[in-house]
């Protein structure tokens, strides 16, 4: 994604605070249920990055119930055309080209980290259905660790985070969402960056399958 675009993200705090009620309250009718599990697990200060499961186009509308304060959203460029692009503008997206991604955006990204954002990241890279959780790439674990070197190596919580719609993501269906303790690189150091990396991106692909499978055997 070309530098320019990541230009035109204008986050507007009064059109966010405006629309945070009547979210919460389309969400309430829509839905039969939204269960949400380990909220104690999800920090309340400091730079953090969210790290969902990606089952459906609903998943950023539900996650926004986890926090009062704004969540920032990596979101893939296609989504960023007409109205719907200047909305998502305006509450928190920024978007990345998942075909081709630029510098552009992980800088970004890092740039609300240094800010002591709360920054969702989806670890699959799209969303994914047909599988628990799809493996896992280190490019997630990278942008941590140089997120973490930016701000002078201090550890930035990972959340884990699993998703579950009953039958389906659709008018009335019960939502789930389950939060993992957080994970820090600090605990999968290894000889180099790019092993750490590896590591890292390992453990929260295992957090984010115990979480599945969890709520699979409750639902």
């Amino acid at each position: 994604m070309a530098q320019d675009s990541l230009s035109q993200v204008a986050f507007s705090p009064w059109l966010y605070w405006s629309l945070l009620p009547v979210h919460r309250l389309f969400l309430s009718l829509y839905f039969s249920q939204i269960r949400i599990q380990g909220l104690e697990y999800l920090p309340v200060n400091g730079p953090v990055v969210l790290a969902p499961k990606h089952y459906s186009r609903w998943d950023p509308m539900v996650l926004a119930l986890l926090s009062v304060a704004p969540l920032w959203f990596m979101t893939n460029a296609n989504q960023f055309s007409g109205i719907q692009g200047w909305f998502i503008r305006q509450l928190g997206a920024f978007p990345v080209d998942l075909a081709r991604p630029q510098v552009s955006s992980f800088k970004y990204a890092i740039g609300l980290l240094k800010d002591q954002k709360k920054l969702v990241l989806f670890p699959e890279g799209g969303i994914v259905r047909d599988r628990p959780v799809r493996p896992l790439k280190p490019g997630f674990s990278r942008l941590v660790l140089q997120a973490e070197s930016a701000l002078g190596g201090v550890g930035i919580p990972v959340v884990p985070i699993a998703l579950n719609y009953r039958p389906d993501p659709v008018f009335r269906a019960t939502v789930t969402i389950h939060i993992a303790p957080p994970l820090y690189s600090a605990n999968y150091r290894q000889n180099s960056e790019k092993q750490t990396a590896q590591e890292f991106t390992q453990a929260l692909q295992a957090a984010l399958e115990r979480g599945m499978e969890e709520l699979s055997v409750k639902s």
